[in-house]
Order: structure tokens, then sequence, then C-alpha cells
């Protein structure tokens, strides 16, 4: 019997409301566009390529506050998740190994996570994620400012603020993620750090 890797995507309320954080209308307008009559077409047409990723301003959950406006000058990877989502505990090693492949470069790992505080910490006390770990109990940044309806998404920034990679959803296999990430996440990352923009 065939064995098959299914794609899961957890869904939340694809809502906009009034931002709570600095946000681009390009961003928000785009991504809306996009998934008008697909949310899948979100990957598959490219279309947030070259669109500015909206600011935001947070407090990881060891007390660091980091502002994207100024990470500008590095490549920062945004990797939305949850604790309950399936698919994101699958993709969790491999993402880890991958920030572990660019430790000594100019690259910025955040994990934003839809959970309080406390909850956070005590996963992370057994499962350490990235260095970067922000707790978003309200969706402050995952639903007000990046709109995101589907985990885990991974998002790499370029040097300029601009969008050179947009992922939504995941997988039941680690080694499909392994596989898919190397080949499509990585060298998204590389391409920025290259400053080889898609668009």
């Amino acid at each position: 019997m065939k064995k098959f890797t299914l794609i899961f995507i957890a869904i939340i309320a694809f809502a906009l409301p009034q931002p709570t954080f600095a946000q681009t209308n390009d961003y928000a307008s785009t991504l809306s566009d996009c998934a008008a009559k697909s949310i899948m077409d979100v990957n598959s047409t490219g279309c947030m390529i070259g669109v500015a990723a909206p600011d935001f301003t947070a407090r990881t959950v060891d007390g660091k506050v980091i502002r994207l406006a100024d990470l500008k000058g590095k490549v920062v990877v945004l990797n939305f998740w949850f604790i309950a989502c399936a698919p994101c505990h699958v993709e969790a090693p491999v993402m880890k190994k991958i920030s572990g492949e660019f430790s000594k470069d100019d690259v910025v790992f955040i994990a934003i996570a839809r959970e309080k505080d406390a909850d956070l910490k005590k996963y992370l006390a057994d499962e350490q994620f990235f260095a970067n770990n922000i707790a978003d109990p309200k969706s402050a940044i995952c639903k007000n400012v990046y709109r995101v309806f589907g985990f885990p998404t991974t998002i790499v920034v370029d040097k300029t603020g601009k969008i050179q990679y947009y992922s939504l959803g995941g997988m039941t296999s680690e080694a499909a993620v392994d596989k898919v990430l190397h080949a499509k996440l990585v060298p998204a990352i590389k391409g920025a750090l290259e400053n080889k923009t898609l668009k």
C-alpha cells in the first residue's frame, strides 16, 4: 500500500480587524487578493514575494525587545506556530537544524507562538526552539499584523525589509519537511543573504 504524505493546515478566521501594530496596506491588500480564490494560492503563485513585511515590536519570553524595522540589514526568518499544531511539531526539529546552519550569518530566526507567555515558557523548558521566541496570546502579530490563517507559516524577510519567501501549511513526515525546506527555504535564505531578490 502506498504511503501518502498529507498536508495539513490549521485554519483560523481570516478576519481583517483594526491593526494594533504598524503595518503596510500593501501587505494586507496583497495577501487578501492572493487568497481570494484559494488560500493555497499564497504558496503556489509567489504573490507575496517583494512585498514589504509589516513592522512589529514585541518582547521575547526571555525579555528581549525585538522590532522588525531595527533588523534591516539582516535576513529575518519569521515562523508562526502554536503548541497544539501537529505539523508545527513535525517541522520544529528541521527548522531548528536550519537555524543552526545559519548561526554564523546575518540571519535572525524568530518564532512567534499563539500562546500565553507562561505556557510557552513551560513548553520551551523541555523543547527549545529558536533563540528568539515570542508569545502572541491575543494574535496581535499573527492575526492583526500578518493575517496568518494557516500554521505553520514561515516568512523570509530580506535585508531591505521585503518578503522573499512565504509558505503556509505543514506536512506529517519529518523527512518530507526536511526535503522541502532544504529545497525552498534554505535557498531563499541564501539568496536574501546575497541580496538576490526574487522580485
